[in-house]
């Protein structure tokens, strides 16, 4: 039994999901969705037969706030929460990744995410590159995959595999697109990580934005390379042409709507595309990427 969840985040649908994975030692949940959507996420497993004491196990592919905020309400019933190591220490004690936030989304810090809290470190298990967890009657394994975040991990169990952000948000019929988001994006690895995800040889690939994807995984993946190839150039381009900061956060916005619309988006489902992956949270990553990484590339 494998459901998608979703978590009807400020009360959108098909935006922000979890994913439920049916096992003879209760549910497994590959992402949470945020501590805001708890009621939601607990409506969602009434629906399949279940609560939220039934979800025994939590695998987290990175700790940003739309996939791990409700973490803590599951390891509180007694769930066990696995992580990547760099994540682990900002589950245990949150006030760093809190306080980053607020500077971020400030006054709609609980609006957004709710209320986060520490987990005691005895709920919390972390998974190195490779890891398997037996969890009959399936061995679920972790594969680093960083790009977006560098403490991020996707989820192989048998032909099925939970992409994380990695692999792309796609929502409805749209296009798989590239979360960029700062501080950590780094093209190199998102390449690597993609690589990564085609040797595991998924029949299946699930989305935290949103669900299984529908057609070849291996299209997906490719049009996700070349997407990240080409946006990561498109910025160069304009950086190098001098576009400060607002005039990229204006431009990018109106090419990925242009992008969307020409394959066949509607505008509620661009708007949709833009609640669950912010254009102008791709300028800072972008800036940052190409200055930290590459600045010799700035200037010819």
């Amino acid at each position: 039994m494998i459901q998608v969840l979703d978590t009807h985040q400020l009360g959108a649908s098909g935006i922000v999901a979890a994913t439920a994975l049916g096992t003879k030692d209760g549910l497994v949940l590959f992402d949470t969705g945020p501590e805001s959507t708890f009621d939601n996420i607990a409506a969602e497993l009434s629906r399949i037969g279940f609560g939220p004491a039934d979800v025994r196990h939590v695998f987290l592919s990175h700790i940003h706030f739309d996939h791990a905020g409700a973490a803590w309400r599951f390891a509180e019933l007694g769930a066990t929460i696995y992580v990547h190591p760099k994540g682990a220490p900002h589950l245990i004690d949150p006030a760093k990744l809190v306080a980053s936030a607020e500077r971020i989304f400030g006054a709609d810090m609980q609006r957004l995410w709710g209320r986060i809290a520490p987990i005691s470190e005895r709920n919390v298990r972390v998974l190195h590159d490779g890891d398997r967890v037996r969890i009959p009657p399936f061995d679920i394994r972790a594969i680093e995959t960083p790009g977006h975040a560098s403490h991020h991990h996707v989820y192989v169990w048998e032909d099925n595999l939970f992409g994380g952000d990695i692999a792309g948000v796609r929502l409805g019929n749209g296009s798989p697109l590239p979360p960029f988001v700062p501080p950590e994006l780094h093209i190199e690895s998102w390449l690597e990580s993609l690589e990564k995800i085609r040797a595991a040889n998924p029949a299946k690939l699930y989305l935290p934005h949103f669900g299984l994807v529908p057609d070849s995984v291996s299209a997906h993946l490719d049009a996700m390379e070349e997407r990240v190839r080409r946006w990561s150039a498109w910025f160069l381009d304009r950086i190098r042409s001098g576009a400060d900061e607002q005039q990229l956060i204006s431009a990018f916005a109106d090419y990925e709507k242009a992008e969307l619309l020409a394959e066949g988006a509607d505008e509620t489902l661009v708007h949709d595309y833009e609640a669950a992956d912010p254009s102008y949270m791709a300028v800072p990553a972008a800036l940052r990427y190409w200055r930290k990484y590459h600045p010799e590339q700035l200037s010819q």
